[in-house]
């Protein structure tokens, strides 16, 4: 689909032109200086009267003076739109990025200014809350150095003060030193040494320094045997461009290679990425009898949808393998969002009751973006500067008509069957024992889950939104569609 802008009348402006030349002779006129960063601010506006999904929420005029960054006033813009059943606002979404930043980490599949690992909190044996290792990214210095998910973090750059403190309502405490300590090292510093402690017991150091590195976006994938049932296992972390693709192909390959029946996609950090890597994993695992029929259909605002009056806005799956799960199993967590959410929600009418969330509930974003440069433009030779715009877009619904999932999917309820079950930071990926994969384990054992209580030995601790210690993109990018 190509997009353009939406036809302006010039004809009109004639008259007007000759008012303001007559009465520019009578008075001086002031003219008001914008600067760079007020200019952008004016073409964020621009741009969003074109392609934001909430246009409708715009003022019909906009005083970029009174914004000091474009940044302060994609703010504004974005906060006008409101949850009628929350009263806040309904776009958390939309953001501007630095030129060919968040691009080349997801087309290109490289990382770079980070040391390749994320966090979350926890309390450890001796109930004290701790930062344990969520993933890292094998290529990374993290990876290089050995790190790996489960280690317990127990010094930064030499200090112990490592632990952070929690307020009555189970959140950690922002200004409390232990949090300050992993905040800083993590985003605010290119060198950083770290103490891991092992589940064995045994600890040991490691100085990192932050480095440009190729992202694997599956991080495990195993086949188990439950009883005379095979089934496959994938830990699958970002929606990045061609490199996800090949891994993720692979990975289909050898499960179906190896007679898996029964599927297990462990999306519970996975913040989105690349739609046409999603449309892609989501004809790997449809059925065979899909292919051809609506995977998705995309909805924009009013101006754009009758403009493309008669175009075709829906995405059918391409089935180019045979593989074809009986069972379906998403582990999933606040962390899931936008893009995972979309490839469960694709699948989602095509295997009624034999689809199953496990987890926590889901990040909630239906929504995406087109990039749209902000001070520059896309085939401009000098050195750019600006932005790359990412506002919200589009909203996408399935073959059914489902979407909406703004407050996220919540397993073991009558939209998204399943069961809640914590996350375990302190065992390995693929390790029986985690609580959601031994959810999964047991419904494909018995066909039914464990009640949750007599999982739950890890108390997790609580970040809020504002504090997150987890900064990996959380959206979906349609890099094929954007204005001209």
């Amino acid at each position: 689909m190509k997009v353009k802008f939406l036809g302006l009348r010039t004809g009109i402006l004639f008259p007007f032109l000759l008012l303001f030349l007559f009465n520019s002779c009578k008075k001086d006129e002031v003219t008001l200086v914008l600067t760079p960063e007020q200019k952008w601010g004016s073409e964020v506006y621009t741009a969003m009267q074109n392609i934001y999904l909430w246009s409708d929420a715009l003022p019909a005029k906009f005083d970029a003076s009174k914004y000091k960054t474009a940044d302060n006033a994609l703010e504004y813009l974005s906060g006008l739109k409101i949850n009628p059943t929350t009263g806040l606002a309904i776009d958390r979404y939309s953001f501007l990025d630095k030129i060919g930043n968040l691009t080349g980490e997801i087309t290109q599949g490289t990382a770079s200014g980070d040391y390749g690992f994320m966090v979350g909190a926890a309390y450890n044996s001796s109930n004290q809350v701790s930062f344990f290792v969520n993933y890292v990214y094998k290529n990374s210095p993290a990876g290089l150095a050995g790190v790996v998910r489960s280690l317990e973090i127990v010094s930064i750059n030499g200090s112990s003060a490592v632990h952070p403190d929690v307020d009555s309502q189970g959140y950690l405490v922002s200004t409390s030193a232990g949090y300050t300590n992993m905040v800083n090292a993590l985003f605010s510093s290119t060198s950083a040494s770290f103490g891991f402690k092992k589940t064995d017991g045994t600890s040991f150091t490691t100085s990192l320094n932050v480095a440009t590195y190729s992202i694997n976006s599956v991080l495990c994938d195993s086949v188990y045997t439950v009883g005379t049932k095979k089934v496959g296992y994938v830990v699958f972390n970002q929606f990045l461009g061609a490199s996800s693709q090949t891994e993720l192909a692979s990975t289909i390959d050898k499960f179906q290679a190896d007679g898996v029946k029964y599927l297990i996609v462990d999306l519970r950090y996975n913040g989105g990425g690349s739609v046409e890597t999603c449309e892609q994993f989501s004809s790997m695992l449809a059925p065979v009898s899909a292919d051809a029929k609506t995977m998705y259909t995309v909805k924009m605002n009013a101006a754009l949808t009758k403009y493309y009056a008669g175009e075709n806005f829906t995405t059918n799956f391409t089935k180019t393998n045979t593989f074809e799960p009986t069972e379906l199993y998403f582990i999933v967590g606040s962390g899931t969002a936008s893009a995972s959410e979309l490839l469960v929600n694709n699948l989602r009418p095509y295997y009624p009751n034999k689809l199953f969330l496990i987890g926590g509930t889901t990040y909630g974003k239906p929504c995406g973006f087109w990039t749209t440069p902000i001070g520059y433009t896309a085939d401009q030779t000098t050195a750019k500067e600006g932005y790359d715009l990412y506002a919200v877009s589009f909203e996408s619904v399935n073959a059914n008509n489902e979407g909406g999932y703004y407050a996220g999917m919540t397993p073991g309820t009558a939209t998204y069957p399943g069961v809640i079950a914590n996350d375990a930071y302190n065992l390995a990926w693929g390790d029986v024992n985690d609580f959601r994969l031994s959810q999964a384990l047991n419904h494909i054992s018995t066909g039914a889950f464990k009640a949750p209580s007599t999982l739950s030995k890890v108390k997790q601790v609580s970040i809020t939104p504002s504090m997150s210690i987890d900064r990996q993109f959380k959206g979906m990018i349609d890099f094929r569609k954007h204005l001209k």
